[in-house]
């Protein structure tokens, strides 16, 4: 059975995703219940998980669109540095570092895939309506972040394939407060993306490493 990792596996989606893999993989999870992802909690966290073997396939769904912080702004004046900084924190940097520490676990002799959730409105060639400075650019910065590590990794990990995956808006904490606006035949259950999630994931090939996905396997505009 193939090792799976599903990072940021206590939210609405990773645990859609563990409830979908656990039946075909060896899945393990990274969540804020085990680790503050600090460089040192990564690291002994990375290390405790390679004493299991090599991973085949991680998933990365840490992110955030508001919290107890941040919520999307709409105009230029309501941007402030502390939320923009949680913006990065969260959508950005969290993630690289797990990119950074958590990709040392993939098989560099069979297929293998790490995935990120990122979001359309992270794309710079389809934003037309503007507004959600943090949220747009924090997930930009992201899609950015796998695009290069795609081309490093491609020199060591040649069956591997890194991407990024916008998952559809997803019943649950994040989409709720903006659940009015949502069409509902576009509002998918946490199940269906996990299922259009992994089944992307799974299809990758290391020739299409570091592109950006929608959840139906097309390909969006950076």
């Amino acid at each position: 059975m193939k090792r799976a990792l599903i990072i940021g596996a206590n939210g609405t989606i990773g645990k859609a995703l563990h409830d979908l893999m656990q039946h075909t993989y060896e899945v393990h999870t990274l969540s804020q219940t085990s680790t503050d992802y600090s460089e040192e909690s990564l690291q002994k966290k990375v290390a405790q998980l390679r004493q299991q073997g090599e991973f085949h396939t991680i998933i990365c769904c840490i992110g955030t669109l508001h919290n107890q912080t941040v919520a999307p702004e709409k105009r230029l004046k309501q941007l402030e540095y502390d939320k923009l900084a949680e913006y990065f924190r969260v959508n950005t940097i969290l993630p690289a570092l797990c990119l950074k520490h958590c990709s040392t676990l993939l098989s560099k002799h069979d297929r293998s895939q790490f995935t990120f959730l990122s979001a359309m409105v992270g794309s710079i060639g389809d934003n037309q309506l503007g507004g959600w400075y943090g949220y747009r650019s924090s997930k930009a910065a992201l899609n950015m972040m796998v695009k290069t590590a795609s081309i490093e990794m491609a020199r060591t990990h040649k069956k591997t394939a890194l991407a990024v995956i916008h998952p559809g808006t997803t019943q649950g904490p994040l989409s709720k407060p903006f659940a009015s606006n949502v069409d509902k035949a576009r509002y998918y259950t946490p199940d269906e993306s996990a299922k259009r999630i992994l089944a992307v994931t799974q299809a990758l090939t290391p020739a299409q490493s570091g592109s950006f996905f929608n959840w139906d396997g097309s390909v969006l505009p950076w």
